[in-house]
Order: C-alpha cells, then sequence, then structure tokens
C-alpha cells in the first residue's frame, strides 16, 4: 500500500478498525449525543454532555499528550451512567484518542438512544444489569472472527490477528475479579497499539454488542488522509 497525498475526495477504507482517527469526521460522539438533546458544558480543558434525566454522562478530553509517555495512548472519551444524581457510576466506558470516531459515534448513539424497553418497569436500558458476554459478542462470531479461551475469558480476533475484543471474566476466578472489556487494533509490522477501549465488566451488555458491531461493520469510512502503511493490510476506493 502507498500512502498518498491528502486528496478533495475521501478515500473509502475498509476495515474500519485500521482506518485510524478522522479529525474532519462528520459524524461523531459530539455530533450524535447533541442531536439527541443532550446538555453541553465547555471547560478549557474538557466538554462534559450531560443527557435530559441528568444520569448518563459523557467526557470529552482536551487532546492532550503527555510528555513523559508520548506513545502512551491518550483515553479522551469517557461515558458513565448513574442510579442517582451525583451518585457514583454503574459503569464506566473509556475510549482512546485514536479510536475510529465511527467506533465512538455507534457507542454514543446505543446509548442516547431513548427507545423503551420492551418489558416496562425495568429501569432505564443504560442501568441494565450485564448478561453472558455471548450476547455482547454475538456480531463477532457472525463476522467470523477467532474465538480463544483461557483464565476464565474469551478472547476474540479479527483477521490476521489485528483487532481483539477480550471479555470480562465471569464468574470472578482465582486470576481476580472481573477484568473489564478490552478492545484494541495493533499495527501490522509489530505489537504497538493503534487504539485501544476499555468498560467496566457492569457495563450493559446491548453497548458492548453496539460497540462489537460498529468494529466489525464491514461499510466503507472515509478518510481524506490514508492510514500509515504499517497499520496493516487494507482495502482502499477512491470515488471519482
Amino acid at each position: 500500500m502507498t500512502h498518498h497525498p491528502r486528496s478533495r475526495q475521501p478515500y473509502l477504507i475498509v476495515p474500519r478498525y485500521l482506518a485510524g482517527p478522522d479529525p474532519e469526521a462528520t459524524t461523531t460522539a459530539a455530533h450524535v449525543l447533541q442531536a439527541a438533546g443532550w446538555r453541553t458544558e465547555h471547560t478549557p480543558h474538557h466538554t462534559d454532555y450531560s443527557d435530559p434525566s441528568g444520569l448518563c454522562q459523557a467526557r470529552h478530553l482536551a487532546d492532550i499528550t503527555d510528555p513523559k509517555r508520548p506513545e502512551q495512548p491518550l483515553m479522551n472519551w469517557e461515558f458513565t451512567a448513574s442510579p442517582v444524581h451525583d451518585g457514583p457510576a454503574a459503569w464506566t466506558a473509556w475510549f482512546c484518542r485514536d479510536t475510529p470516531p465511527e467506533i465512538i459515534a455507534a457507542f454514543a448513539a446505543a446509548l442516547a438512544d431513548d427507545t423503551p424497553l420492551p418489558t416496562p418497569g425495568t429501569g432505564p436500558h443504560y442501568l441494565q444489569p450485564p448478561t453472558s458476554p455471548e450476547h455482547a459478542t454475538t456480531p463477532l462470531a457472525a463476522a467470523g472472527w477467532t474465538r480463544d479461551l483461557g483464565n476464565g475469558e474469551t478472547a476474540w480476533y479479527g483477521p490476521h490477528q489485528q483487532a481483539t475484543v477480550v471479555t470480562p471474566r465471569f464468574p470472578h476466578t482465582s486470576h481476580g475479579g472481573a477484568a473489564s472489556w478490552l478492545c484494541a487494533a495493533r499495527r501490522a509490522t509489530d505489537l504497538t497499539v493503534l487504539w485501544l477501549v476499555l468498560a467496566c465488566p457492569h457495563t450493559p451488555t446491548h453497548l458492548v454488542a453496539a460497540l462489537c458491531r460498529a468494529i466489525t461493520d464491514p461499510t466503507p469510512v472515509p478518510r481524506r488522509t490514508l492510514p500509515n502503511p504499517e497499520a496493516g493490510a487494507l482495502t482502499i476506493t477512491h470515488p471519482a
């Protein structure tokens, strides 16, 4: 793959988990939350979002790299939900700065979806207790990802093992408590992490499923600047 200069028409890239960030993205988590009516509050260091109920929160941190750890992935999106105002979070999910924006936006859309649950009286969807991790990883199986079992958790690997989703340990094992959900992608040439997502074990299953669907979505994503060739094997088309 040859690295091409910036183009007037965007390239269309597959798979999206190797497409990289996009500073010119037209659909971002911020756009999704604002369109859903979430309140926005700007500060010099971050932007806070709050749903109409005040129980769901999101924070977008300023894009500042730690000079002491320039290669450390910067987690700059955080999503939480709480059963009471100003109470402790029931769960938290974090997204690295370089996560493809389509993946973050899909999670935000699932969280902001206010469609009533089929069973009334069960509480808001974002506070539903998690079910079996297999309910969340169905999109991975459908996409042909490889499953690896070990130490009470399951790791799913995409083609060429460049992308992975690791489930929490349920039930707790002798290796420790229930680890977080981990989604990540790496470069083809080494183990350098391109981006990662962490979600605590109590994150509602349908939100993690939305994340898995977004990662495996085969729809090409637009980029005006191509990823570094070391990102891996990409299918790239350029509309005329």
